[in-house]
């Protein structure tokens, strides 16, 4: 963990953790509960779920109460502020803007993997000023550095790995013949959940009494649902809903690999903590991803949309119980720079910088 002395100067910004929804939201959360010392996380929420007039109470709220923790808290020196792209981005311009007024430092940790597309969208002059009024620009892998250093002209760019728990106690796998896949994450077209439902009603009989794919997450669910019903896939796909950290430990334990399907990532933490758990992650060379998966090696790589693909590896690891536990240990051995003492010691390297 931080040194309190470190922690009390610090001062983040981002959306609502409580209860953590979302890759962002859960990054906070770990932030609370593994890098600052305890009731040390000094936050203001700029956004949240619910209506659009409780979004935008939310945010004009959140910039009285930025204001005011600005004015009063002279202990106070560097805004770190964690942010997607799109209208989050804008959003959080609103706090580097304010930032900058009060002479503070200021950290812009941007996650998502949609930043690409919403830079190229028009965006390259807003993005630059907002970027040039930043201290330190936190990128979550080091291809992304590269983008930002040769794409967006950023040389205040750092590399922080997202950080994740050191793992609870590994339950036994399911005591059954059968292959136990997880997905867990928002339930959506950009996250190819829906390319990979459509694959498995494809091989059905292929995959019958030997497959089974658990979903957890919030999202398209009634439309979810409704495919596992209209394809008759009850047998092979099971909706988990949305689960806490307890459920989330059993499925991460019980389920022999992880799948993730995505067209866009940043660097997500359903991959790193399956890593921590001893899986095999099958999914896409997207974003960060290539940084932690190596093809053939912890798990493997499939072009979005080729949910023939994915459907073809999962078969090679049915038939392959023992490559699926080699890869599991390389996942476990690649993930040490992710647990919070490795994180803590680079985030305190960037914070001792802008202090100092």
């Amino acid at each position: 963990m931080l040194p309190t002395a470190i922690a009390n100067q610090i001062l983040s910004v981002g959306p609502d953790y409580l209860p953590p929804k979302g890759g962002i939201a859960q990054t906070v959360f770990n932030y609370n509960k593994h890098i600052f010392p305890k009731s040390q996380f000094r936050y203001v929420a700029n956004s949240c779920d619910g209506s659009r007039v409780k979004k935008i109470y939310r945010l004009i709220s959140s910039v009285v109460i930025f204001c005011c923790k600005l004015l009063f808290n002279r202990a106070i020196q560097v805004i770190h502020i964690h942010t997607a792209s799109n209208f989050s981005f804008k959003r959080s311009a609103w706090f580097v803007n304010i930032a900058r007024l009060f002479g503070k430092k200021i950290i812009l940790h941007i996650h998502g993997g949609g930043f690409k597309d919403y830079f190229y969208r028009g965006n390259e002059l807003f993005v630059n000023r907002v970027l040039n009024k930043c201290d330190r620009v936190v990128v979550l892998s080091n291809g992304w550095e590269q983008w930002f250093r040769n794409e967006v002209k950023c040389e205040k760019v750092r590399v922080v790995p997202n950080v994740i728990p050191v793992p609870q106690p590994i339950e036994s796998k399911r005591n059954d013949s059968t292959f136990h896949v997880l997905f867990l994450g928002l339930i959506n077209e950009e996250k190819g959940i829906f390319d990979l439902v459509r694959a498995v009603a494809e091989n059905r009989k292929r995959l019958l009494n030997r497959f089974q794919l658990h979903i957890a997450g919030n999202g398209m669910v009634e439309r979810l649902e409704a495919e596992i019903q209209e394809r008759d896939l009850q047998e092979l796909i099971k909706y988990e809903g949305w689960v806490d950290s307890i459920a989330k430990h059993k499925l991460l334990s019980t389920c022999n690999a992880l799948v993730l399907p995505s067209y866009t990532e940043g660097l997500p933490l359903s991959i790193l903590e399956a890593m921590s758990y001893r899986m095999p992650i099958i999914t896409t060379p997207v974003g960060g991803i290539p940084s932690v998966i190596e093809d053939g090696t912890n798990g493997f790589l499939i072009e979005p949309g080729n949910g023939e693909g994915f459907i073809e590896k999962i078969i090679q690891l049915i038939e392959n119980r023992s490559i699926a536990k080699v890869m599991g240990e390389e996942s476990y051995k690649r993930i040490d720079n992710h647990f919070p003492v490795s994180v803590s010691a680079v985030l305190m390297k960037i914070y001792k910088e802008l202090i100092d």
